[in-house]
């Protein structure tokens, strides 16, 4: 047996199998340095793996063999690195029974291999410390301390974690066994944005400590880490309240310090029932101190939060604005967004945002999502997306600078994969901005951190997006390697219903017929099940947003038989399932392109009558209008035509920096036009051709057909006005470009009569 076989056999987890092997090879090879390091691995695994030894009792004598391999191995090689770390790491715990000089020796041996450094200084900091020479022992927990600084500067939670360690270990013999309690705490202090734990009792004693020398600023952090995480087990919380009392009897006493109060009212609001305070008026606190404190929004805040929660908008809505113009949390932004839109009708202008940690940002994100679902529209989904995006980015840049700048306070529930999750929201609203570069430059970043099927779902939409079609495809199968199938029914028929998508487009037809024809089974086969009748309103979102993506898969294959075959296939689904309003939808798009708009007309108005608007997309808003509205305006009815192109054009201008629809935008503007003239609404022609003409010049687009029928428009528009010297000055503009046009030709033959300076030109 090979080596490597051996090391298989260990990394597999086989070590009485890898133990025999070695035994074996040994014999054959008894000095060779790499098994016999591998045997006292294998052996210090087996020692710990023993069900009859308790680890807490093991003794140096359960390891000898271990270290006798060492030492032999030393015997070989004085500074073999695996052997020196070995035995160190291995006897760690128990070097007060060592002779002191032997290991300080072997430590500076290890110390001549670089990368060893950091283990250089834990192994001097322990033996220091168990042979009672603490100054010393303080002394090498510096140095590791400022090479955790160094060599963890790009990874937060490690630096966190093994900073958290030394510095522990460092206070416990300050306080422990050098008498040094005020030091201790300066030393709290110090590390105190480093410190990650969950232990709510560690922040109590820290918060006692801080007492002892009235450092009351320390006591309400230390107080609030315990709020954050305490409140799960009784005991836990009993100690939590202790310290509550003891800082509301300073309080009590004349003390002002804003980091305690603040620590009292996240007491009083988490643990209102425990601590048997008066329910009926919970504002009494939070008055006291807006009086005491008019300048400081966190009083203002939890008063509005509790008008809130009693589900008085009206009321809340002073606190919060109030709240907000002074500094206020992310959260307190939601809330008076929140209850601004209750009050109001219409959603607030945010003129600042404050700084609060990235795990705030992104949950007040997810709340804001939950409220931009309940009330969204095509009508609100921007200003509603541009709030959603501005959570997400905070929360997404502050993660990148908590993880990288070593900004905010370390925080235990922050970790790599609620960073990806972040990524994929910021990237969610990045996408529906139409921003796709960056979504895919985002959704690489945030793949760094974890990897999951949304993310590879938002990027391979990315990627569809811009067209690129093998790459949504990697990413597409990349999702159903998660088995959606299993466990989320609706999104497995989406993003396959997107892969038949990429199949028709890069020329596999028949792959994407058959897998369309599979889809549109087992979306059949769901909405007929008893588990389809359970689904809840989200559940049916999903799954008719599921179904629209299947009916778009099959448009387009549809399309590509040709016309003729075209409407049988959609009047069929139509028949199969009259209630669909996808069916409507590709139906009016399907009579447009054959021209025939009344029916056009028909459909878009079933689709409307069947598709609720708050879950209409804002593209098939814009696109429902706009078709339905130049059909209008083909079969001669004005009025109905300007009332669909008006919520078109309102709708796309609102979003044309956003969106890049500047296309889209002049498409709008030119059937309104059209439409306004028929109207004989002289001053609209005017006025919407001149946003065109601006269009044109921002875009530098070339004067084309369309250029010259909208001038032309407007040119008529200002003759019928009187403008007669404006309608010959557009006129001329279109000659100078296109000489030989008839149209305006013509009407500077019917214009220019009597006009001399007009021949002139």
């Amino acid at each position: 047996m090979k080596f490597q076989d051996l090391v298989n056999l260990y990394e597999e987890g086989r070590y009485e199998d890898c133990l025999s092997e070695l035994e074996v090879f040994l014999v054959l090879n008894p000095q060779d340095i790499p098994p016999l390091i591998l045997k006292a691995t294998v052996l210090k695994e087996l020692v710990f793996q023993n069900e009859e030894i308790d680890s807490n009792d093991l003794s140096l004598t359960d390891f000898q063999e271990v270290l006798d391999i060492y030492q032999s191995v030393l015997q070989m090689d004085p500074d073999n690195e695996e052997a020196l770390f070995g035995l160190l790491e291995t006897t760690r715990f128990f070097y007060k029974e060592l002779d002191y000089g032997e290991y300080a020796t072997y430590i500076d041996r290890l110390a001549i291999h670089e990368d060893q450094l950091e283990n250089v200084c834990r192994f001097k900091a322990d033996l220091n410390y168990l042979h009672e020479k603490y100054t010393e022992s303080i002394s090498n927990i510096n140095e590791l301390l400022s090479i955790y600084e160094i060599l963890y500067a790009h990874d937060r939670i490690n630096k966190c974690a093994f900073l958290t360690e030394s510095l522990l270990f460092k206070t416990m013999i300050m306080r422990e066994n050098l008498n040094q309690d005020q030091q201790a705490l300066t030393e709290f202090k110090k590390y105190k944005n480093d410190i990650l734990s969950n232990n709510v009792l560690l922040y109590l004693d820290i918060g006692k400590l801080a007492f002892q020398f009235n450092d009351y600023e320390m006591v309400g952090w230390c107080g609030l880490k315990a709020v954050l995480y305490g409140n799960e087990e009784p005991e836990i919380d009993a100690e939590i309240f202790k310290f509550y009392e003891q800082v509301i009897a300073e309080l009590n006493a004349g003390l002002e310090d804003k980091q305690c109060i603040y620590f009292v009212i996240m007491v009083q609001r988490n643990f209102r029932e425990e601590l048997g305070l008066d329910l009926s008026d919970p504002l009494i606190e939070a008055k006291r101190y807006i009086d005491l404190y008019p300048d400081w929004f966190i009083p203002y805040h939890f008063a509005g939060t509790y008008i809130l929660e009693g589900g008085n908008y009206e009321e809340a809505l002073p606190y919060f604005a109030k709240a907000v113009q002074l500094g206020g949390f992310s959260v307190t932004i939601y809330r008076y967004i929140i209850t601004y839109y209750e009050v109001h009708h219409v959603l607030p202008e945010i003129l600042s945002w404050p700084d609060d940690s990235p795990i705030d940002y992104y949950n007040s994100g997810c709340e804001f999502s939950e409220f931009e679902n309940s009330i969204g529209s095509p009508i609100l989904d921007l200003p509603l997306l541009n709030f959603r995006l501005q959570f997400f980015e905070r929360a997404y840049l502050g993660f990148k600078a908590y993880f990288h700048e070593n900004k905010f306070d370390a925080n235990y529930f922050i970790n790599q994969h609620l960073v990806a999750m972040c990524c994929n929201n910021y990237a969610l609203a990045l996408s529906s901005k139409r921003k796709y570069d960056e979504v895919i430059v985002i959704c690489k970043e945030g793949l760094e951190y974890g990897t999951f099927w949304e993310l590879y779902n938002t990027l391979a939409d990315a990627h569809f997006e811009k067209n690129e079609y093998e790459d949504a495809l990697i990413n597409y199968h990349e999702v159903l390697e998660y088995d959606l199938k299993r466990f989320d029914f609706p999104n497995y028929l989406r993003i396959s219903a997107y892969i038949t998508k990429c199949e028709f487009k890069l020329g596999y037809i028949k792959e994407a017929e058959e897998r369309l024809a599979v889809i549109a089974q087992e979306y059949d086969e769901l909405i007929q099940s008893a588990e389809y009748a359970d689904y809840e309103e989200d559940d049916l979102f999903v799954t008719r947003q599921a179904y629209m993506e299947i009916q778009n898969a099959r448009f387009d294959l549809i399309n590509h038989r040709g016309d003729s075959e075209t409407l049988k296939d959609w009047q069929k689904q139509l028949e199969s399932k009259p209630d669909d309003a996808s069916n409507w939808y590709m139906l009016m798009q399907n009579y447009f392109q054959l021209g025939q708009y009344e029916q056009c007309i028909a459909c878009a108005n079933n689709y409307e009558a069947t598709k609720p608007l708050q879950e209409m997309a804002l593209i098939d808003y814009r696109k429902l209008h706009y078709l339905r509205g130049k059909s209008y305006l083909l079969t001669a009815d004005y009025k109905q035509a300007l009332h669909d192109l008006l919520i078109a054009y309102e709708s796309t201008k609102t979003t044309l920096e956003e969106e890049e629809s500047d296309g889209d935008f002049h498409l709008v503007m030119l059937h309104l036009i059209r439409t306004y003239y028929h109207l004989q609404d002289w001053e609209n022609v005017i006025r919407i051709s001149e946003e065109s003409a601006e269009l044109y010049d921002s875009e530098n687009w070339e004067e084309d057909d369309d250029w010259k029928e909208i001038v032309l428009l407007s040119a008529e528009a200002s003759f019928k006005l009187g403008l007669n010297d404006q309608a010959k000055e557009k006129i001329q503009t279109i000659l100078k470009l296109f000489p030989r046009d008839e149209k305006a030709l013509q009407k500077k033959k019917e214009w220019g009569s009597g006009w001399f300076g007009w021949l002139k030109k």
